[in-house]
């Protein structure tokens, strides 16, 4: 390297470092670390329920003493601040603990969902070099989660649920939660490494994104003020465990702002608007799958649900949206991030309606977002191109991969989404489809949520998703992957005369249409395209 480089390396270091100092001076990130959160709030709440698992309850009190107790434990089993700990199960009084636990003793909370597999979780544990595996799930994802930690390590301590797991070198969890002690804090850098999340990809070195106790809380917060979430709610929390909808906004939330907290360890559309009467929830992060489920319920129009006056919302087209305004929730609430930009922005209270149907909400304060084109160069409002961001909600980097990190992250920090998305000249985001998922058919551009978003109106087609196939004149044509509402065929015809009254381009209309009875997903319930996209291939030859 020579002498120019590594000036010019010095002074990008220096100006993100005086960034991130920025960040201290506007407020947006704060000393003091998570587990100093939870306590100031078990002092301020008391005997306030936290936490509701179907009839189990915990108040502020008693979570913050028995993740205290939980962590003497963890601690007893060889555990040390900053060592990795796996938390592989379902959302649950349980799970949450460990979390917090980990917080207490300074460890590195890793939530793990309990869809993964023996060969994910062998990864994950590999790559984490993780010291303890805590298994919540059911006995069958248990079973899968022992087999995969010990196919990939011995120096992980396991815990289950019960002294019934095969192998003498499982400690219960009664014997980690039953500590006499209470294990004594001591801070820990809110600038640390606090939590790590796992993408959900089955091949190759899986990718862990590294967040601090500054990068959550300012996720946490933020997001609350923007949606006007208090600590008078009551918050449903439906999302997967080992996602941040559920790690980070429903279990941190939790002990960061004082909210009651409904957890729910498998979805199920008519009980979640059963615990929204049951226990007056008021607001819920809710995915497409969710809000599918619960506008199709037949208890929706049959329950008193007055008390749901809010909610976050993401992936949703503009006629569902509204379809959410009107008969489940008065103010939802669109929200664009991932699991490397939490919480990066969100529509407002007094966003117009157009707004608040057709975009994902303004950069929450101190985030940035810039639209680039293939050159990395800015695009004027309204142009679509690759969304780059910036802000206090960033993540680290990805855990043990500094060349995954430096593709992603560059030295200014603005990090690579891989979605394309453009700006309203009110500075709103639009996010239009991942990158990947954009079919190019003979050099135009095709982008599968505008179709999916007209199509989806339609009232044979209870879902429907469109995806590219390869095409050796074209490079590649649109298949609308249907699930209809009868069950019956739908032909291609119909859907095109759908479009067709509708003024969609003929362009983007679709030149095969598949019908599926349900289609493959992720453990985080997105459609695997990639999956239709095999199958489509398959039945071509």
């Amino acid at each position: 390297m020579n002498q120019a480089e590594q000036l010019s390396l010095q002074t990008g270091a220096s100006l993100q470092n005086e960034r991130l100092l920025e960040y201290y001076r506007q407020g947006y990130w704060r000393t003091g670390d998570l587990w100093t959160c939870v306590s100031e709030v078990a002092d301020r709440h008391g005997n306030k329920v936290a936490l509701i698992e179907q009839e189990r309850t915990l108040t502020f009190v008693q979570m913050r003493d028995q993740a205290a107790r939980l962590a003497a434990g963890i601690r007893g089993q060889g555990v040390r601040a900053g060592d990795l700990v796996l938390i592989h199960g379902r959302n649950s009084i349980e799970a949450t603990l460990s979390m917090l636990a980990c917080a207490c003793l300074g460890a590195v909370m890793v939530p793990v969902p309990p869809m993964f597999s023996a060969t994910q979780i062998a990864a994950i544990c590999g790559n984490a070099n993780a010291r303890m595996m805590i298994a919540l799930g059911e006995p069958r994802e248990i079973a899968q989660c022992v087999e995969g930690v010990r196919s990939a390590s011995t120096r992980t301590a396991i815990v289950v649920p019960h002294d019934s797991v095969q192998g003498s070198e499982a400690v219960s969890w009664s014997q980690l939660a039953g500590s006499d002690a209470v294990w004594r804090h001591s801070p820990v850098d809110s600038a640390a490494l606090a939590l790590l999340v796992y993408s959900s990809g089955t091949t190759g070195t899986p990718k862990g994104v590294m967040h601090s106790a500054n990068t959550l809380r300012f996720a946490i917060e933020q997001r609350a003020r923007a949606q006007q979430v208090s600590n008078d709610d009551v918050c449903l929390v439906a999302a997967q465990f080992g996602f941040v909808g559920s790690a980070v906004f429903g279990m941190l939330a939790c002990g960061v702002l004082g909210v009651t907290t409904v957890l729910m360890r498998s979805w199920n559309g008519d009980e979640a608007l059963q615990l929204i009467a049951r226990h007056r929830i008021s607001y819920g992060l809710l995915m497409p799958t969710h809000v599918h489920d619960l506008l199709h319920s037949p208890l929706l129009d049959h329950l008193d649900l007055t008390s749901f006056k809010h909610c976050a919302m993401s992936g949703l087209s503009p006629d569902q949206r509204m379809a959410v305004r009107d008969r489940l929730c008065p103010m939802p609430f669109a929200a664009y991030g991932m699991s490397e930009c939490l919480g990066l922005a969100s529509s407002r209270p007094s966003d117009d309606l157009a707004s608040q149907l057709e975009s994902d909400g303004a950069p929450l304060p101190g985030n940035e977002v810039r639209i680039v084109d293939a050159q990395g160069a800015d695009v004027m409002a309204g142009q679509v191109g690759e969304i780059l961001v910036r802000g206090p909600c960033c993540f680290l980097g990805y855990y043990g991969n500094p060349s995954l990190t430096a593709r992603c992250l560059d030295r200014d920090g603005w990090l690579r989404t891989g979605d394309l998305g453009r700006l309203t000249a009110l500075g709103q985001v639009v996010y239009v489809a991942r990158e990947k998922d954009v079919i190019r058919r003979g050099g135009v551009n095709i982008y599968p949520g505008d179709t999916e978003a007209v199509l989806a109106t339609h009232p044979r087609i209870e879902h429907v998703v469109l995806v590219g196939y390869p095409d050796e004149r074209l490079g590649e044509r649109a298949c609308a992957c249907v699930i209809t509402r009868d069950g019956a065929t739908i032909s291609l015809e119909e859907l095109c005369h759908w479009l067709e009254r509708r003024g969609v381009a003929r362009y983007a209309w679709p030149e095969r249409a598949a019908v599926f009875e349900q289609f493959p997903r992720s453990a985080s319930l997105k459609v695997q395209k990639n999956v239709l996209v095999q199958w489509l291939e398959e039945q071509s030859r």
